[in-house]
């Protein structure tokens, strides 16, 4: 019995011999982001941002730059980003890239090529965001920030932060984006970013010393592809009404009180909504259904009307009803006119519940999605109206003007 526990003992000590293919920290540098832009003179330009991590310590920071930048160029991703040594000192990790910033131009032309590279490669971790940029992609690795110092690390944050505030960003990852492509009945979408204020100023380290930062990086919409070809953009509003027939979690609308009143308007908080897609075909024609449901509540009013009436809330109610209704319906109608790719997922809703008709369009869905008939039904519920009942306002004297 002795001799066995010794030998299983000496057996355990080569399973705990620790990791063969450990690195200190002293000997590599950590990627948060990763920037591709048409090459000069080769395909592709790559530039890796990594942290200068002295000046993350609370006690070590000098105020010297935050984030580490360096570019070369080849014909792919994979020798790049192995060669990235040239400039660099220590190994490069990428396994904390949190950000992947393409240039229009390249997204133009096609990405499929070193997207098949990162889902590949073990180095990669899939769940870092894709974003289109507006001019060069290498350029959004450098504006420095005062909250979050390293450009990608605060990137990620305000998407993610973005998303549940407000929607506009799809928040698409490396995942979402290939599973889009490898679908039949839905084109792939990414968002796009563009810098406010002078890029040279931003990427200086006074940048994130400064109480009103001149030069940022803000959302700007979303991208649409046609399989791995960028065909054109949506801007902000759009991209929140695309959200709508996808998963939104919060907004915020504001809302006229009356159909033809411009100046006066009513404040709506979405707290939760949820959206169907159904697709079918009647007379060989495709109708796309949309069904939105949700609650929220009245966050603020300029209008006279008492909201504690049953009547003028069920009014409200309705009005919000027919805004997302007429707002999320332009938007699909543009997409179906102007670029003729289906960003929704209607092909995949009809391969759902009629296969073998999707079979029968798949080969040309985009052509049957832009001829399609578009309906929307929105019951949105407004649950409450905040921590007053009347307004002051419905004591308020009306002025001249008004």
């Amino acid at each position: 019995m002795k001799i066995r526990c010794l030998i299983f003992s000496v057996f355990s000590l080569f399973l705990l011999a620790g990791c063969w293919d450990k690195a200190e920290l002293n000997d590599v540098s950590i990627a948060t982001g990763i920037a591709i832009d048409p090459g000069e003179e080769k395909k592709y330009k790559l530039t890796v941002e990594v942290v200068n991590s002295s000046e993350f310590s609370k006690q070590g920071a000098e105020g010297n730059a935050p984030v580490v930048t360096f570019s070369q160029e080849g014909n792919s991703l994979s020798e790049l980003a192995n060669k990235m040594n040239v400039g660099f000192i220590r190994e490069v990790i990428y396994s904390h890239t949190r950000v992947l910033y393409i240039n229009e131009e390249v997204a133009k032309e096609g990405i499929l090529g070193f997207l098949d590279y990162l889902e590949r490669s073990g180095h990669f971790r899939n769940d870092f965001n894709i974003l289109i940029t507006d001019g060069p992609a290498s350029d959004y690795t450098k504006i420095t920030y005062p909250v979050l110092k390293s450009p990608s690390l605060k990137m990620h944050q305000q998407i993610k932060t973005f998303l549940q505030e407000w929607g506009g960003d799809p928040h698409i990852q490396l995942t979402d984006f290939i599973e889009a492509i490898v679908s039949k009945g839905r084109s792939p979408v990414a968002s796009t970013i563009i810098i406010s204020g002078d890029p040279e100023k931003g990427a200086s380290t006074e940048n994130n010393k400064q109480i009103d930062v001149k030069t940022r990086v803000e959302m700007s919409g979303i991208a649409l592809f046609d399989n791995e070809k960028m065909v054109g953009k949506l801007p902000l509003e759009d991209a929140r009404n695309y959200l709508w027939t996808q998963e939104l979690e919060k907004t915020s609308l504001t809302i006229p009180c009356e159909k033809d009143e411009t100046k006066k308007n009513i404040d709506v908080r979405i707290i939760h909504s949820h959206s169907k897609l159904r697709s079918s075909y009647k007379d060989g024609k495709p109708t796309f259904h949309v069904d939105i449901n949700g609650e929220g509540r009245l966050q603020g009013t300029e209008c006279k009307k008492d909201v504690t009436n049953l009547e003028v809330f069920l009014e409200y109610e309705k009005n919000v009803n027919e805004h997302i209704k007429k707002e999320v319906t332009s938007t699909i109608q543009k997409v179906q006119e102007k670029y003729g790719v289906d960003i929704f997922g209607f092909g995949d809703a009809l391969n759902r519940s009629q296969y073998k008709k999707f079979k029968e369009v798949e080969k040309k869905w985009n052509e049957e999605f832009a001829k399609g008939n578009v309906e929307v039904h929105v019951n949105m519920h407004l649950l409450r109206y905040g921590i007053k009942n009347k307004s002051f306002l419905t004591d308020t004297p009306v002025s001249e003007n008004e």
